[in-house]
């Protein structure tokens, strides 16, 4: 589990307002970054974000649109997204939570203790979830919602089928997976130009990209390949 301190994107068009959402959560230990401009915050949010407190009424892209984008964006729908506006009419709030994907709703003004209290709640919650969708094995991490791996902290390029691939060993490790079977997981059925080459060319390309975490996956010869933790006496 990760230890890093949470990132919060604020974004707010009243400057006064803004920033004093930022002051309390600065107090509570999150790093926060603050934006006045719905179009400037589109184009300056980025997948290390943990929470994005978002005002519907903002100049250049409202909350509402914004929050579709993100939502659309492979890299970004993980982020959970509060909205606070003065937007209280209930038709709002049923746009933003089910139709947009919003995480929760508060309408202002609202007290520092409660909206601190609904952030927590928030990155408590999307914890948890993160969790139950990211598989580790020493230093190497994939999250399974964004498609997304990562080496120390670091991206890994890995194509969509590589991901799944390395995915699935890491579900089943210490177990020796045959061609044909990883074929069978990862190939849909009837896919063409796809034998056993296919599976060793795939393997190559990922231990290239893991660098030294290449030895976790091992070749059992006359079967096939098993993942295995860096950490193992017998890795």
């Amino acid at each position: 589990m990760s230890t890093a301190v949470a990132r919060i994107l604020v974004v707010e068009d009243d400057e006064d307002v803004a920033q004093m959402i930022a002051h309390f959560l600065r107090q509570e230990g999150y790093e926060v970054d603050v934006l006045y401009d719905g179009a400037e915050a589109w184009e300056r949010i980025h997948p290390e974000y943990a929470l994005i407190v978002l005002d519907v009424m903002l100049p250049g892209m409202d909350g509402f649109e914004l929050c579709r984008r993100v939502r659309e964006q492979a890299a970004l729908k993980h982020i959970p997204i509060l909205f606070l506006t003065a937007r209280g009419e209930e038709e709002d709030q049923i746009r933003g939570l089910v139709e947009l994907g919003g995480d929760d709703y508060l309408v202002k003004p609202i007290r520092p203790a409660v909206l601190l209290a609904h952030v927590k709640a928030i990155l408590r919650r999307h914890l948890q979830e993160e969790v139950a969708q990211v598989l580790r094995a020493g230093e190497l991490e994939l999250h399974l919602a964004q498609l997304r791996a990562t080496l120390r902290g670091r991206p890994i390029p890995l194509t969509n089928t590589e991901f799944q691939l390395l995915a699935y060993l890491m579900q089943h490790p210490r177990v020796a997976h045959s061609r044909d079977r990883i074929l069978e997981q990862i190939w849909q059925e009837g896919a063409v130009m796809v034998t056993d080459r296919t599976v060793d060319a795939h393997i190559k390309n990922i231990r290239e990209k893991l660098g030294d975490y290449a030895r976790c996956i091992q070749t059992v010869r006359g079967v096939g390949y098993r993942f295995v933790d860096p950490s193992d006496e017998h890795a």
